[in-house]
């Protein structure tokens, strides 16, 4: 049985079996949010909380969180205000609806002193941020239906560029208390002493090169340098190439490349652990809003779908039981 978990209706439902405890009045910060995986985790934050008081606000009216939502341009920023707040059409005339949760922050060039200094500002005062590498592999289906691993171009440079430059901006906040960084998979090996590894040395060279390379790896190794050598509490989650499937898919959890060796060795057409843009905001959501759990422990933690359930578990009615039954906190602190 398939099941259409981009429903609004049964993703609040699916949410409410695995909400966790969370803080009122929270302002998070979500950068790259014009993007697919962006909106998602804006809205699965903004969802988790207004189930955890099953209302969307508090008793004043005024919203349980606010998301932050930095954006490059104002088309980005209409973007998503349309896509999570809607449009209504009245008289011939269209107008946004209103949205008191949500706050979007346009910053273009980040070089240029006024917009870093709208960057600094994005992250005063919030509690949380989720920061997001702009470039990050992905499954995508041609004209022919077969599928083909996509690598980022190297244009992608200056996005990575901005990155380091949300990092710098988030290390002079004063209130944040916790940073989720998506990264990627492969970094481990990729910065490895091969002639050291006790394994397949050609197995670790095909594993690094499914995942883009050195070249394409090159952007997430500078992010995490840069959150490392900040005093920001952070956790960092690798993950394998992204889909546009649905989500509620279960989860695995490893370290130091060790999904994506399992994965090289296991199969032969050589493609990476991979999981949908969905479940990867579900689980990047779930970090910040259980923060306190992780709190000090700057944790790095490879993240993919279990190999059990692949892509055609997607959306399925076994799939989603199995994912709202995972203890993700749980996962996660055990690996």
């Amino acid at each position: 049985m398939m099941l259409n978990v981009r429903s609004p209706q049964l993703y609040l439902t699916l949410l409410l079996m695995v909400r966790p405890v969370f803080p009122l009045a929270q302002t998070f910060v979500v950068t790259h949010a014009g993007g697919r995986m962006g909106k998602l985790l804006a809205s699965q934050i903004r969802e988790g909380a207004s189930l955890y008081k099953d209302a969307p606000a508090n008793a004043d009216g005024s919203p349980l969180v606010k998301i932050r939502a930095v954006v490059r341009t104002e088309e980005e920023a209409m973007s998503i205000t349309c896509d999570l707040a809607g449009m209504t059409l009245r008289n011939g005339k269209t107008s946004y609806n209103k949205c008191d949760w949500l706050e979007t922050v346009v910053v273009g060039d980040v070089l240029l002193e006024e917009n870093a200094r709208l960057l600094v500002e994005a992250f005063e005062g919030a509690t949380g941020a989720i920061l997001c590498d702009a470039s990050h592999n992905e499954l995508i289906q041609m004209d022919d239906g077969k599928w083909s691993l996509r690598i980022p171009a190297n244009e992608n440079k200056e996005i990575s560029d901005r990155l380091l430059e949300e990092i710098k901006a988030a290390t002079k906040s004063k209130s944040l208390e916790h940073v989720v960084l998506r990264s990627s998979m492969g970094l481990f090996l990729s910065g490895s002493d091969i002639s050291s590894y006790e394994g397949d040395e050609a197995m670790v060279l095909e594993a690094v090169k499914v995942m883009g390379g050195d070249e394409a790896l090159l952007g997430p190794r500078r992010a995490e340098h840069a959150l490392r050598a900040s005093d920001l509490d952070f956790t960092i989650l690798r993950l394998g190439a992204l889909t546009d499937d649905a989500g509620m898919v279960p989860i695995v959890f490893g370290k130091d490349d060790s999904l994506l060796l399992k994965r090289i060795e296991g199969q032969n057409t050589r493609r990476p652990p991979m999981l949908s843009r969905a479940d990867a905001a579900r689980v990047a959501a779930s970090v910040l809003m259980e923060r306190d759990f992780f709190a000090g422990k700057r944790l790095v933690i490879d993240c993919a779908w279990a190999p059990s359930w692949g892509r055609s578990s997607a959306g399925t009615e076994e799939a989603v039981s199995a994912a709202s039954r995972q203890d993700l906190k749980k996962a996660i602190l055990t690996v």
